[in-house]
């Protein structure tokens, strides 16, 4: 008797731990540690845009709008933050990359911005129907812009509506 109970449960956490990887894959979703939501629509120049190729690198997915006050205010910080980080080794990834998500509803002001600010090397993604875009519905941006930085594994290392703390968290990942 003491030998099948012995059996059944060796036998019972070796099932148990087949199903244990080490590592379990998170799921999709807005919070730090989720795997970010899928992103694929083309960009401003048509270009076809998949944030599955950007694996292997920091992402901050960027909200913003041409006619928002705070964002005129944080795009030279983005692109400061892309000259400094574009070379660099993260705690799990490697180089920046900002793909920019426009809540605009009209391109000629957008494309004005784009060149005024110095904003060319960013991936611009933007379908104009503003905060009624799939996008700012999936990420849930209708009421208030904010910034998810994506690591290399694609899991969300944080959110902010405060650029300034985007810097902060890749200062403090940076090797």
């Amino acid at each position: 008797m003491k030998n099948k109970l012995l059996l059944i449960i060796t036998l019972t956490g070796i099932v148990f731990l087949s199903f244990i990887n080490g590592s379990p894959e998170p799921r999709v979703g807005l919070d730090i540690g989720n795997k970010v939501p899928e992103i694929s629509h083309p960009l401003l120049d048509g270009t076809p845009f998949n944030s599955e190729d950007l694996k292997g690198k920091m992402v901050l997915i960027d909200f913003w709008a041409s006619y928002d006050a705070q964002s005129r205010v944080e795009n030279p910080l983005k692109t400061k933050m892309l000259e400094t980080y574009n070379n660099q080794e993260f705690l799990n990834g490697k180089d920046l990359v900002i793909v920019s998500i426009s809540l605009d509803r009209f391109e000629t002001p957008l494309n004005q911005v784009i060149l005024q600010d110095n904003l060319k090397a960013l991936h611009h993604i933007c379908n104009f129907r503003g905060r009624e875009s799939e996008l700012a519905k999936n990420f849930k941006v209708a009421e208030q812009m904010k910034n998810y930085l994506v690591d290399g594994d694609g899991r969300i290392v944080a959110v902010t509506n405060n650029i300034q703390k985007i810097d902060q968290t890749l200062a403090r990942l940076s090797k």
